[in-house]
């Protein structure tokens, strides 16, 4: 079997295997879920279309006590007007900036497209398979034809895959992250920021994201929002519990997320990037409508909070870090089956676009045949991201005898991720 096969025709089974290997856009429908619950128009006319409010609502709570539940509708406002503040201010950014081609990595299934391509702007909406190939003919169906905009299935740690979706693009890239760095590990997340360099050193312009200083101020806002009395400690549990739930997935740790922001910083100019700082309160609505009813006093600490994150806007500066620059292969997969005996032979890169491929195969073959053992020959795999990770994770929990799951010849690149993810004493 090698891919591109038809090892699964049924569009729906294929949309949980990705779930099961990178669940992470499942927080994009809540975010979705709030806009439209703030009245925009054109979040409330996708929700309709993409009708997955309650398998959304059924996958949020399912690890949540009653307690908490109830604990986590107090704090609402806040919540919301985490996703209001980011998505207004970026987008006002933008306008008053008067930038003219946008990425937005990932787009989730936010109205951001629609907004900018009616004002001219172009627009690449890139994220997940899930996402990209639900929000192309979403999208149409309420703005019509519209060559300014267009999605696309991409893998932030894969360049091949960035670089073919913006084959038509032309000009200075406006590159906006929400919502996705913090479930990189350090190893993916140095790939991402490698890729996007070689991107904007390519096209020229910047990169802009709001989301490790936002973190900084997320119990300041719930404790803006619930009053002074709460503990930072219990706001600070159930903000990760909610967050856990939604996404169904843990934030994976990495520098750039460290509560050290000097650390943070001098990552990033060891990446190859030049540095500057923009106030979130330079871009911040008068009104945020996630506070209406609350009292003034708190409106105004959240206000306050708010307009203490900056975001980080990132340009590429050339000459230096050549050599992150890689080629990637095409994923292969060779299966042979002898008896109970699985052998998978991998090459190429196994990521977030291809792992779901390899979990088809494998739980295909499962189906038919009782499996006693599994060994994975990786010799010509030269990267496996987190979803990857995840798939092997799957197969070896499948197995009884942990003697009876081998991987072999793993390249050293691929056996640092092994190691810095813990995984080596997992799966090897």
């Amino acid at each position: 079997m090698k891919k591109g096969e038809n090892i699964m025709s049924d569009t729906t089974n294929m949309d949980m295997l990705r779930e099961e290997v990178n669940p992470v856009f499942l927080t994009a429908q809540s975010c979705l879920k709030i806009n439209a619950s703030l009245g925009d128009q054109d979040a409330i006319r996708l929700m309709e279309i993409l009708d997955f409010e309650e398998q959304h609502a059924e996958s949020a709570g399912k690890s949540l006590t009653p307690e908490m539940l109830q604990i986590i509708g107090k704090l609402m406002p806040g919540f919301h007007s985490l996703v209001e503040a980011r998505f207004n201010t970026t987008n006002k950014m933008i306008a008053d900036m008067g930038i003219k081609q946008v990425v937005d990595l990932p787009c989730g299934y936010t109205p951001r497209g629609i907004k900018l391509a009616k004002s001219g702007v172009k627009y690449f909406g890139f994220d997940l398979p899930a996402v990209a190939d639900a929000m192309g003919p979403a999208v149409k169906e309420v703005i019509g034809e519209n060559e300014n905009i267009r999605y696309e299935a991409v893998d932030a740690t894969n360049y091949a895959s960035l670089r073919k979706a913006l084959s038509n693009a032309d000009g200075e890239l406006f590159i906006t992250t929400e919502g996705m760095l913090m479930y990189f590990t350090q190893s993916e997340i140095e790939e991402v920021f490698r890729n996007i360099r070689r991107l904007l050193l390519e096209f020229g312009g910047k990169w802009v994201t709001v989301d490790n200083t936002l973190n900084d101020v997320q119990v300041a806002v719930l404790k803006a929002v619930v009053g002074k009395n709460a503990p930072p400690e219990m706001l600070a549990n159930v903000a990760k519990l909610a967050a856990g739930a939604m996404s169904k997935t843990a934030h994976a740790e990495n520098i750039y997320f460290d509560e050290d922001h000097s650390k943070a910083a001098q990552f990033v100019k060891d990446m190859g990037f030049d540095l500057e700082f923009i106030s979130m309160g330079d871009y911040l609505p008068e009104v945020l409508h996630s506070l209406d009813g609350l009292p003034e006093d708190n409106i105004k600490e959240v206000l306050d909070a708010y307009r203490s994150v900056n975001f980080w806007v990132m340009t590429a500066r050339p000459g230096e870090n050549e050599n992150y620059s890689r080629d990637d292969k095409d994923f292969k997969i060779d299966v042979k089956l002898n008896d109970d005996v699985l052998n998978f032979t991998l090459s190429g890169r196994l990521d977030t676009i291809t792992a779901p491929n390899l979990l088809a195969i494998y739980k295909e073959i499962t189906t038919k045949s009782k499996i006693g053992s599994i060994s994975i020959d990786m010799k010509d795999l030269e990267y496996v991201s987190s979803a990857g990770l995840r798939v092997l994770l799957i197969m070896r929990q499948d197995i009884e005898d942990e003697n009876n799951f081998t991987i072999v010849n793993t390249c050293d690149s691929v056996q640092e991720i092994f190691e810095t993810t813990g995984f080596d004493g997992i799966l090897c």
